[in-house]
């Protein structure tokens, strides 16, 4: 007679199955190759290691596609050390498909719009956020008011001071 319990798998929390690791390893791997296929501008906003930095190096000098596969699975060992967290993160910002994105986008336009409306907005937006030029800025601001028309409740109109103050906000959001 065995002492194997075949209740003992199903009572051990920590029990991970091979499969259940292996798409675990396969999904590490892609999030690696979305970080090889950024720019290096992109990049470095990206919460990584010296480590996973110089295997995103490596693999744009890698030319064989068996030599790939295998630089992909040692990405995929790298990202696990990696805050995979905080990477998806910065990679939802990028995905314009993304909630994050959407909601970023949603709350620049809606920041836009309170600027433009009221000066409460501007002295909120200038408090918030450090290290902007306040006299550009409340010129920016000013700039983007005056290309509105008088209608209160008419839609903000996209002119050029307006669209350059959406960018500006969109940098601070997205940063």
């Amino acid at each position: 007679m065995s002492d194997f319990n075949d209740n003992h798998y199903e009572d051990d929390e920590d029990w991970v199955s091979k499969s259940q690791v292996k798409r675990e390893m396969i999904a590490l791997q892609e999030l690696g190759e979305q970080l090889i296929n950024l720019k290096a501008s992109e990049l470095a906003k990206f919460p990584i290691s010296s480590t996973m930095q110089d295997a995103i190096d490596e693999s744009r000098r890698v030319k064989g596609h068996e030599a790939m596969r295998r630089h992909m699975q040692y990405v995929g060992k790298v990202m696990r050390n990696e805050d995979v967290e905080g990477i998806q993160r910065e990679l939802d910002k990028l995905d314009t498909s993304s909630e994050l994105f959407l909601r970023l986008q949603n709350q620049a336009e809606r920041w836009r719009e309170r600027l433009i409306k009221t000066k409460e907005a501007e002295a909120q937006w200038i408090k918030e956020n450090d290290g902007i030029d306040i006299q550009a800025f409340r010129s920016l601001v000013r700039a983007a008011r005056k290309e509105q028309p008088e209608d209160p409740k008419a839609p903000i109109v996209a002119g050029k001071s307006s669209k350059k103050l959406l960018q500006i906000i969109r940098k601070k959001l997205f940063a």
